[in-house]
């Protein structure tokens, strides 16, 4: 793993100058044009000035408190200070409040994050235009103090929608999955959480809009607020802990495979690192990794541990333990999403594997990364019937099978991801060729 350069380095980089230009000009203007929409606000300059820096300042400090909710959901409580710049400040004022703030966090913790600048521009800009089109429409004249709550209320849902479509194209550009599905993912675990804030944030508004001091009591909601997801992490973590200590026992069930589903969490971690992949994607693909082969504990020992190679009838009922593994996670909410990655952690790229014949990018994006690194720990291991093959073995069977039994882009990375473990004459380079009788039969064994 490449380490993620100091701050220093990373302004002083030529690219750098001007993106980070272009933020501090943009940041400049709206500067220059709150100072105008201040100009007639002499009364109450004090109370605005008051509520900028006081929200900036919410913003930095909720930024350096996230919550994992799941193993792949992290809660910020971040939209309750944003949506109050865009409804109490001016739009200008706000949109730079949005920024600034967003940009402080962004580059104190770009080290911890690996953020490169690219995301640190991304992040900054993206708050920057949703709480701008917050404050437009929150801004817009209301002749009533009906028509004015409902103005608040659309206020949210243009931020919400707004913060759903942009983190989605994030993650759809990176991962290679369907928009829509990402989506309609996001949507579902992020709803309630967002739904709780936005709703602090409207009664805040409310109640500012009276006595402009209100909003330092808002602290106590919000506090609660995070503090009751912080509890709820903690119920969930121990559910995961469980549910990774029920696959490590099936690990354990074969003395030939002890240890399988940690070292294929470790290799998906790899995989990802070098896709350049961080954040709560990753921690859901390494968490539905490391219980992948849960559903194997309801296969009968004398299939699971048999000497030999398995009968049609016997391969037969091993392949449904990625089904049940799938439906055993399925009781549990806080595994949602991780419940397709390991139903499907057997499908090939051509559509010929189980338990559903998916191809291509039909396969769940986490499902593919598990399938490299499933298959190679599996031909490197020792079986009762064979010895586990040479790593570089390993590794030109994946090549060969690239674009047909795995996504290419993954093998790729994966095969960078152990370069150091090869010798410099058995690179990881990608020729994908047809695969030899002999290497057909090995993969036969990879279940």
């Amino acid at each position: 793993m490449i380490k993620p350069a100091g701050l220093r380095d990373l302004l002083l980089r030529p690219e750098s100058s001007a993106l980070i230009g272009s933020i501090l000009a943009g940041l400049a203007l709206a500067h220059s044009w709150a100072g105008t929409n201040l100009a007639g606000l002499r009364a109450d300059g004090a109370n605005v000035a008051f509520v900028a820096l006081f929200l900036v300042g919410a913003l930095v400090v909720a930024n350096r408190y996230p919550i994992h909710v799941q193993s792949h959901t992290k809660v910020l409580i971040i939209s309750v200070p944003l949506f109050l710049m865009a409804v109490l400040l001016p739009p200008a004022l706000a949109a730079l409040a949005a920024g600034l703030g967003t940009l402080i966090d962004e580059l104190k913790e770009h080290r911890r994050r690996r953020s490169l600048l690219s995301d640190i521009v991304t992040s900054t800009s993206r708050w920057i235009i949703i709480v701008s089109l917050g404050a437009w429409v929150a801004h817009l004249p209301a002749g009533t103090d009906v028509m004015h709550t409902m103005l608040l209320l659309a206020a949210a849902v243009v931020m919400f929608v707004g913060d759903l479509i942009t983190i989605s194209l994030q993650v759809a550009s990176i991962s290679g999955e369907p928009l829509g599905r990402i989506l309609r993912a996001t949507a579902l675990e992020v709803s309630p959480s967002e739904g709780v804030q936005y709703l602090l944030g409207i009664l805040g508004a409310i109640a500012a809009e009276v006595h402009i001091w209100a909003l330092v009591l808002l602290i106590v909601p919000c506090a609660v607020v995070f503090l009751a997801f912080k509890n709820l992490k903690e119920m969930r973590n121990s559910t995961r802990w469980m549910l990774e200590s029920m696959a490590d026992a099936v690990d354990l069930r074969d003395p030939y495979t002890g240890g399988h589903s940690r070292r294929v969490a470790e290799y998906c971690a790899g995989i990802l690192r070098q896709m350049e992949q961080f954040g709560p994607e990753v921690d859901l693909i390494v968490s539905a990794a490391r219980v992948h082969d849960i559903g194997k504990i309801g296969i009968p020992d004398n299939i699971l541990n048999k000497p030999d190679l398995l009968t049609e009838e016997e391969r037969a009922i091993m392949e449904t333990h990625s089904a049940r593994g799938a439906n055993l996670l399925a009781r549990y909410p806080d595994f949602a999403r991780g419940v397709a990655i390991v139903r499907h952690h057997h499908e090939s790229w051509n559509g010929t594997g189980y338990p559903a014949k998916l191809a291509g990018y039909a396969i769940p994006f986490g499902a593919r990364v598990i399938a490299v690194a499933d298959s190679f720990d599996a031909m490197t291991s020792d079986r009762p019937y064979r010895r586990g093959m040479p790593q570089a073995k390993a590794a030109q069977i994946l090549r060969e099978g690239c674009g047909k039994q795995w996504d290419t882009t993954i093998v790729k990375a994966f095969l960078r991801s152990i370069a150091d473990q090869l010798k410099p004459q058995q690179a990881p380079t990608i020729e994908c060729s047809p695969t030899s009788a002999a290497d057909a039969v090995a993969l036969e064994t990879v279940i």
